[in-house]
């Protein structure tokens, strides 16, 4: 009965030891981060936000997040990257990956470096579609977050 008794808290510990680590292997602070971004809107009305889990791999990775907007509106764009261990190339365009007349609206790749916010005032467009280019990381499994907060006038 002990030898029971001691295996299962063994387990016990082991499980709970290994879903402790599953859930802290990334430094998403998803509060602190759209803190942050509100803090950027200024003066437009909060629309909506995104998170967006970022795993880097062995291979160059692209996700794309559509963001379907009203006509009419102005809209202001935040993204913060701060918890993220390597920069990504965020690029901002009004069609999707299967146009062929897709061109970039916007895109994070002439910004200074060590720059983790990203304010991006829209024109005028049906879609938006943001795409994430993650490089490759041969050494380490990393992981963190991206979020995008929308505001609009």
């Amino acid at each position: 009965m002990r030898k029971i008794i001691y295996i299962s808290a063994l387990v016990g510990l082991i499980v709970s030891y290994g879903f402790t680590t599953i859930q802290t292997a990334d430094n998403c602070d998803k509060k602190a981060l759209s803190e942050a971004c509100k803090k950027k809107l200024e003066d437009y009305k909060y629309d909506s936000q995104k998170y967006s889990k970022i795993n880097f791999t062995d291979r160059n990775v692209q996700m794309e997040v559509e963001l379907p907007v009203f006509i009419g509106e102005k809209y202001r764009l935040i993204f913060n990257t701060s918890s993220l261990p390597k920069p990504i190339l965020i690029t901002v365009y009004s069609k999707s990956k299967e146009s062929t007349k897709r061109v970039p609206i916007y895109t994070t790749k002439d910004a200074a470096a060590g720059t983790t916010e990203f304010v991006f005032d829209a024109p005028r467009v049906r879609n938006m579609y943001i795409d994430y280019d993650v490089p490759k990381e041969d050494k380490d499994k990393l992981s963190g977050c991206v979020i995008f907060m929308v505001g609009y006038k």
